[in-house]
């Protein structure tokens, strides 16, 4: 066998952009995490009679797609779930609070339309309506008598586009966004009582938005009033920003999921170089998962001190872990390994690093943090930003990582794969 034909297989298993959402990927490949939210939000599901908001944070790439598909799976009995994929549905750069409202009444639209709940057609004529008045406001919309596919296509394309950018100049879509509320509402009351299940609406996606964008987005109460369960994805800069306390109240409950830690905190919750065993035998078992479809030939592929070093740099964050993977399969191919080596995991940490790029006042705020455990208010200013909060700048990008205590305490540490860099900067600084 070639060494491409051997190492292409493992190559394809680690795709850190690709969360578990095949059924099969996630009965072979998810290993349950100790700080999964998945069971209480469960349980909060379980005890609410009345509709429900709930957000989960959590880093980019820290696995709240794979939790949050775990979790679809977990209630598909009890419950209609309906999921709502804001990244492919909705364009980063023109998305705000307007485009999500109308993409959740549109997947409740469609979900209504598919069931055999025997419906009354008069409500979904006027949600129909009411989602047709969004297509014929748009200045291209030509056609009033588009049927009803078209309509759901014509509808998508103007969300991809935005529609503050699409309608501002044409219809004030508050009150249209009110009057499609109020209609999703009517049909999630008499759908509720039909199929003698309750609805949760999993929206996935937003958390991948600017601190800024989400700010805006999170704060408009229309989030908060379609009446069926809902659970957001938010960014975690936002879950631990000051500016976001007041809207996070209008939410039942902000969960967490943070990384499984790779090292130990002290009593007072300050990072310590003492490894983290249960932690590390999380991510250990990611990788072996994943290699086990793989069969015995692939078993031991990568030597223990590799293994553990490419676990203890990702910091706990699952998709660089899964990064860390792939590039380790990279450089033992150029090199015409049969195994991954400590050097060769070496040389792939020192490959991922380059994706982080510092600045001068980085520093300082992570040294503290580093030392304490704990986040602070510092701010900076650049030009064209003005001042914001360094630490949200620092979670947003991965700079720095947050995690629980065996009490549950939050605490925060520099992302491993920097400390280097740290510890470079300490005598200058």
């Amino acid at each position: 066998m070639s060494n491409t034909k051997f190492w292409k297989p493992a190559y394809q298993l680690f795709k850190p952009e690709e969360p578990l959402n095949k059924p099969e990927d996630l009965r072979d490949f998810y290993v349950q995490r100790a700080n999964s939210p998945v069971d209480s939000l469960i349980t909060s599901l379980e005890m609410e009679d009345d509709p429900a908001k709930f957000l989960l944070a959590g880093h980019r790439g820290g696995g709240k797609t794979t939790e949050l598909r775990w979790l679809q799976q977990q209630l598909n009995q009890d419950y209609t779930v309906i999921w709502v994929d804001t990244e492919t549905a909705l364009d980063r750069y023109n998305i705000g609070y307007a485009e999500v409202v109308v993409l959740i009444g549109v997947k409740i639209f469609e979900t209504v339309l598919q069931s055999n709940w025997g419906l009354n057609d008069e409500l979904l004529q006027n949600l129909g309506e009411s989602l047709k008045t969004v297509v014929l406001q748009d200045e291209e919309a030509t056609d009033a008598g588009l049927k009803l596919p078209e309509f759901i296509e014509k509808l998508g394309f103007i969300l991809k586009q935005g529609l503050n950018q699409k309608l501002t100049k044409t219809v004030n879509i508050r009150p249209v966004l009110s009057e499609i509320i109020e209609r999703v509402n009517a049909i999630v009351e008499v759908a509720e009582k039909k199929s003698e299940q309750k609805l949760v609406v999993i929206v996935d996606g937003l958390d991948r938005h600017d601190f800024v964008t989400a700010l805006q987005m999170f704060s408009s109460p229309l989030l908060t009033e379609l009446s069926c369960h809902i659970i957001y994805s938010i960014p975690i800069a936002l879950r631990y920003s000051p500016n976001f306390r007041q809207p996070m109240e209008s939410f039942q409950k902000c969960l967490d999921l943070t990384n499984p830690p790779v090292f130990e905190c002290g009593a007072n919750s300050q990072p310590t170089l003492n490894n983290h065993s249960s932690g590390r035998d999380v991510l250990i078992s990611i990788i072996n998962k994943r290699l086990a479809r793989l069969g015995n030939s692939y078993k031991g592929l990568f030597n223990p001190d590799a293994l553990e070093l490419i676990c203890e740099k990702s910091g706990g964050v699952i998709r660089d872990l899964i990064r860390l993977a792939r590039a380790s399969c990279e450089v033992s191919l150029r090199k015409k390994l049969l195994l991954v080596d400590l050097d060769t995991a070496i040389e792939a940490v020192q490959q991922v690093r380059k994706d982080y790029t510092l600045s001068d006042y980085h520093y300082p705020a992570m040294e503290e943090i580093h030392r304490t455990g704990k986040l602070n208010t510092k701010t900076h200013n650049l030009p064209g930003k003005g001042d914001f909060v360094i630490c949200d700048e620092l979670l947003q990008n991965k700079f720095v990582l947050g995690y629980y205590d065996e009490r549950r305490n939050h605490w925060f540490d520099v992302n491993p794969i920097l400390i280097e860099d740290l510890e470079r900067w300490k005598p200058v600084g």
